[in-house]
């Protein structure tokens, strides 16, 4: 097994390597981009362990689409897509508009990739904040550490997603390790209690007009779930009041069972995806 200090000083090499043909051959390659892929992109994945011959490996034109055309490259384990990288002409730039547009168009995908064979651009969820490496410009060492550490080999394991479930639906034992409501970036699991509060913030957000009618209620009973005050309408106060907007007020009682219940009675009533709340387990 290829140790980690030995992975390095094979991508240092190929590094050197690839700064003698950008100043010899520049013209050549950058006429077209298979010849910028074939003498510049590859030898470097190759070097990291990725084999482009390799179709278990490397899928070449991945098909899901990014604007108008397939990603040039979907770096594969097993069915699992560890990176995706879009390919230009040695000298061609990147717009930046276009840049986020293609990341956008890859949700689930925690590596996009940008490089005309002489910079690389590493974008990693989930912030996506983009690192660059310039092969003809760069200490081959420093340059090639970096790349070591940006990209990952073809036999690093990388642990399933979590498995998510609309709260509404039938859940798994056990604690959620995360809840996505809607299109929101997913949140670290808290309490049940949390969660009724947050589902009543996001159910109040939807803008649907039959929230202005208070008190709100989710079961038959004389007490209600949402008021304008922090009390029932037989003017008793509420047990766990919680302020979830300037001129709104949730009773925050309950557990597990009744916190579930009451998120799910919200949902149905009140949202126009109820299913759009999902619980993540691992």
């Amino acid at each position: 097994m290829t140790s980690e200090a030995e992975t390095i000083e094979r991508i240092e090499s190929t590094i050197h390597q690839l700064k003698d043909r950008i100043e010899s051959y520049r013209d050549h390659i950058k006429a077209h981009e298979t010849r910028t892929r074939v003498v510049l992109i590859d030898p470097l994945l190759r070097s990291r362990g990725w084999d482009p011959e390799d179709p278990s490996l490397v899928n070449h034109e991945y098909k899901y689409k990014v604007n108008q055309g397939w990603a040039d490259y979907a770096l594969m384990q097993g069915e699992k897509v560890v990176a995706i990288i879009e390919a230009k002409k040695l000298d061609q730039k990147f717009a930046e508009g276009a840049l986020v547009k293609t990341v956008a168009a890859f949700p689930g995908i925690q590596l996009v990739i940008f490089t005309n064979g002489n910079e690389w651009q590493f974008f990693r969820a989930p912030k996506f904040a983009p690192k660059r490496i310039k092969i003809e410009s760069s200490n081959e060492f420093k340059a090639a550490f970096e790349f070591h550490n940006e990209l990952p080999s073809p036999d690093v394991r990388h642990p399933d997603p979590p498995k998510c479930y609309p709260l509404i639906g039938d859940l798994p034992k056990g604690l959620p390790t995360s809840v996505r409501m809607g299109t929101a970036s997913p949140t670290a699991w808290t309490t049940w209690k949390q969660l009724y509060v947050d589902v009543a913030v996001y159910v109040l957000s939807s803008g649907d007009s039959r929230l202005l009618d208070v008190p709100i209620k989710v079961t038959k009973g004389a007490n209600c779930a949402i008021n304008d005050e922090p009390e029932h309408p037989n003017g008793e106060p509420f047990k766990v009041p919680v302020q979830i907007r300037e001129d709104r007020w949730l009773e925050a009682l309950g557990n597990r069972d009744m916190c579930l219940d009451y998120s799910g009675r919200l949902l149905r009533n009140f949202h126009s995806d109820p299913e759009s709340v999902l619980l993540c387990f691992d």
